[in-house]
């Protein structure tokens, strides 16, 4: 039985969160928005609201599904109802980020699966089965995806989609132990290439790996040197540094240690990091999955 009751991006956003409401640190990052935009053009061209070729996203279908977060993504199609390159639409849609990623919370809540508590994110569900649908049970994503990939079942569209866009965003190791990913790597790969626009999507979306939104409008792709740079330019602006020498030394041109920060910045793509003194440990600076509208701002 397929499971229609929960969208794609939905689904994506729950293998964020664990039953404590702590989000996977993969998560806590602006190119997560990245994957929500793509998760959001899979589901429609499933709902056969779009097409594709190798290139554009082509307008199809585009009466309204009744859903909240994917009549929002059609209505931004219907308005140029003409063939857009792919990336276009992932770019566009990933701007609107934070408030894709409301509506899924509070869809999420409205269909009973998750609950506010002190402005956490819960599980509502212990077992992590959702409420009936069509008489049945429906497994949560993890545990359908993890089933479908050490069984030999044939996969429904959806579970393909969802496959397909956790394997191109690399976030297989919050399903799979790395053992596990190397014994069955070859029906991962199987069954996101099953699915031809999963499997275009998925390319556009490893080219935005090279780099973040902001560099994909201005037409460049930064280094890790200007990317750096250009946090520190906010840093000093925020904090009313005047005086280089007063950085701290992970940030200060000409030390080993910024030669050490510009490696993690190319590692992770982006500037916007920060380094712990008590760990001796860089980290991408965390952003909430839930927004203005349930939890607190950093």
């Amino acid at each position: 039985m397929e499971n229609n009751f929960l969208n794609i991006p939905e689904e994506i956003a729950l293998l964020a969160l664990g039953e404590d409401g702590e989000v996977h640190p993969k998560i806590k990052s602006p190119k997560f928005d990245i994957v929500i935009a793509s998760a959001i053009l899979m589901d429609l061209a499933i709902h056969h609201r779009i097409d594709t070729d190798r290139v554009n996203i082509i307008p199809d279908k585009l009466e309204p599904l009744n859903d909240p977060i994917l009549d929002v993504a059609i209505e931004e199609i219907k308005e140029q109802n003409k063939p857009l390159p792919i990336k276009d639409w992932i770019a566009d849609l990933s701007l609107m980020g934070q408030f894709f990623r409301d509506e899924i919370i509070k869809s999420l809540v409205s269909k009973g699966v998750l609950k506010i508590e002190n402005k956490q994110v819960l599980w509502v569900f212990s077992k992590r089965v959702y409420p009936l649908v069509e008489d049945k049970e429906v497994k949560e994503v993890r545990a359908r995806i993890r089933d479908l990939v050490f069984s030999d079942n044939i996969p429904e569209p959806k579970d393909i989609v969802i496959l397909s866009i956790v394997k191109h965003s690399d976030l297989l190791d919050i399903l799979f132990t790395d053992k596990e990913l190397d014994d069955y790597k070859q029906r991962i790969n199987q069954i996101a290439k099953m699915d031809m626009i999963g499997l275009v999507i998925g390319e556009e979306m490893d080219e935005f790996k090279l780099y973040d939104i902001k560099a994909f409008f201005s037409g460049e792709e930064k280094s890790a040197e200007e990317m750096l740079e250009e946090h520190i330019r906010e840093l000093k602006e925020k904090f009313r540094i005047t005086d280089s020498g007063r950085l701290p030394e992970w940030l200060r041109r000409g030390t080993p240690q910024y030669e050490k920060t510009l490696e993690f910045v190319r590692e992770v793509g982006t500037g916007d990091i920060t380094f712990n003194h008590r760990t001796k440990q860089y980290q991408v600076n965390s952003y909430d999955f839930i927004g203005h509208g349930f939890g607190s701002g950093n």
